[in-house]
């Protein structure tokens, strides 16, 4: 039996209680702040500039997420979700595909991104399935590459093979030029 997984994309900061495993507070070289928490094998990625505000999570199927939403989709396997969002002086681009590969650790994943300029990252292992089973430890990762604006999520589910990858650009539409 699969997980149902759903990307969704607030404005603001929703009213939803998380349980938060790691987290961080990362800046884009265009001034974008991104508040990063890794919430189970979720994530919650909190992108600020100005009064401008948007939140974006990948999480399983859960009744209590606000139905607010900009936009919530569900993740079906070998289809990439390719949107592009505003708000305010934010434009938000997100590719998020759910995949039958499964990436061993955090280091598989960073490498699978190739000559990605990172700047930092944050993953969590989740240790309560036993090693023995012979199936790799879940884990959740994100990588921050400022310098590109863009932030990379890695969430794996090895128990039932399939990982879930995205790339998030954000720009400001104040320093877009228009030819």
């Amino acid at each position: 039996m699969g997980k149902s997984i759903y990307f969704s994309l607030y404005e603001k900061i929703p009213d939803y209680c998380v349980r938060i495993y790691q987290s961080g507070d990362w800046t884009l070289s265009n001034g974008v702040n991104l508040e990063v928490s890794i919430i189970g094998k979720s994530h919650r990625v909190i992108s600020r500039k100005g009064n401008d505000c948007l939140t974006e999570f990948i999480t399983c199927f859960d009744h209590d997420l606000p139905e607010n939403s900009l936009e919530t989709k569900y993740l079906k396997p070998g289809i990439i979700h390719h949107q592009e969002y505003r708000y305010g002086d934010l434009k938000y681009r997100v590719n998020v595909e759910h995949t039958s590969q499964v990436f061993n650790s955090m280091e598989d994943y960073t490498g699978f991104l190739g000559d990605v300029p990172l700047s930092d990252t944050l993953t969590h292992v989740f240790t309560s399935i036993s090693e023995e089973s012979g199936v790799p430890l879940p884990f959740t990762g994100l990588n921050l590459s400022s310098e590109t604006n863009t932030f990379y999520t890695v969430h794996t589910y090895p128990e039932i093979g399939i990982s879930i990858i995205s790339s998030t650009n954000i720009e400001l539409t104040s320093l877009s030029i228009v030819k």
